[in-house]
């Protein structure tokens, strides 16, 4: 009795101690493009860009009549992750166009578990295309960023050259899949009302760099670079809409052939110590990617790009520059 107790009073300070920062907070000014560009070298373009329903913020950089390349980063990311291939990209003739997604960072954040559904993701990103005038781009995803590529891949098929995904496989073998992560539990958390949001503005951004720094290769976040986050994801309170892909996260793809296979090349590129996305879906994918397209590297974990930005922006630029037969 006693026990029950002492976690209602615990359970209570934390509710009190939650409403209270939930009044606060969420004013983050921190300045992270002028901080990309000291450590990159390169002159960066942010701006916000009218995207139909929302504004986005999107990072320009390369020559602007360069082959378009649009990143989309993943939970709980955001467009700075992709700092150093921007620079690679962009030295190699690309345009590149680094996003944050509809409730992340500086972008739009609107309200309502339904509009965080992934064709809005992916109408985003047709939506930048539009804004731009490009007819079609690449695209390069991880995460979230992957799940809303591999919509367009399916959906909007005649926009893109081709796509590069990290982390996450093919749809398909995703479902088809028998073995489970050993940390899915948090996308049945993520659903749960309030307290995700009330823990978010509390322990979120303490827990979730744990979790960044826990599941990755030792050394990869430092703690200077996770302070970098942490105020993206207090910026007008941004922890409560990133958790918008697993509110809301729509039905299957009801545009994959019967055979699976994408209609423009893809390459998937996986970290074989991935927490979060088992092997067996990156193994999968071969089935519909073809043995070539799928990259497997055991030493890597689901942090690859962070891990080695070196090997991951060679991926990229060898594959959209690879002549296809």
């Amino acid at each position: 009795m006693r026990a029950l107790k002492r976690l209602m009073v615990g359970l209570l300070i934390l509710v009190v101690i939650g409403f209270g920062i939930w009044l606060s907070g969420g004013d983050s000014n921190f300045d992270e493009i002028s901080h990309a560009e000291r450590q990159i070298g390169i002159e960066l373009d942010s701006r916000m860009v009218d995207v139909g329903a929302i504004e986005l913020h999107v990072v320009f950089a390369g020559p602007k009549d360069g082959e378009p390349v649009i990143l989309i980063h993943g939970f709980p990311e955001f467009w700075y992750m992709w700092r150093h291939h921007i620079a690679a990209l962009a030295k190699a003739g690309y345009r590149v166009a680094a996003l944050d997604m509809r409730g992340y960072n500086r972008s739009d954040k609107p309200a309502g578990r339904l509009a965080y559904d992934f064709n809005d993701y992916a109408g985003d990103i047709t939506g930048l295309m539009d804004a731009q005038g490009w007819d079609s781009a690449n695209i390069v995803g991880h995460d979230i960023g992957a799940r809303v590529s591999w919509q367009l891949v399916f959906d909007s098929p005649d926009r893109l050259k081709r796509a590069v995904i990290f982390s996450v496989g093919h749809p398909l073998a995703f479902a088809a899949s028998t073995e489970k992560s050993d940390v899915s539990w948090y996308r049945t958390f993520f659903r749960l009302p309030v307290l995700p949001e009330l823990l978010g503005r509390t322990l979120g951004p303490s827990m979730t760099a744990d979790s960044m720094r826990s599941s990755s290769r030792a050394g990869t976040f430092s703690e200077a670079e996770l302070d970098v986050y942490k105020a993206a994801w207090d910026r007008e309170h941004a922890f409560d809409t990133m958790l918008g892909a697993y509110r809301n996260n729509g039905a299957d793809i009801a545009t994959i052939p019967e055979d699976g296979r994408p209609k423009i090349p893809v390459l998937l590129v996986y970290g074989g110590q991935d927490k979060f996305i088992p092997l067996d879906v990156a193994m999968r994918t071969k089935t519909y990617l073809g043995d070539e397209n799928v990259k497997i590297y055991p030493e890597l974990s689901h942090w690859i790009l962070a891990e080695d930005p070196d090997m991951t922006s060679a991926e990229i630029t060898g594959f959209l520059g690879k002549v296809i037969e």
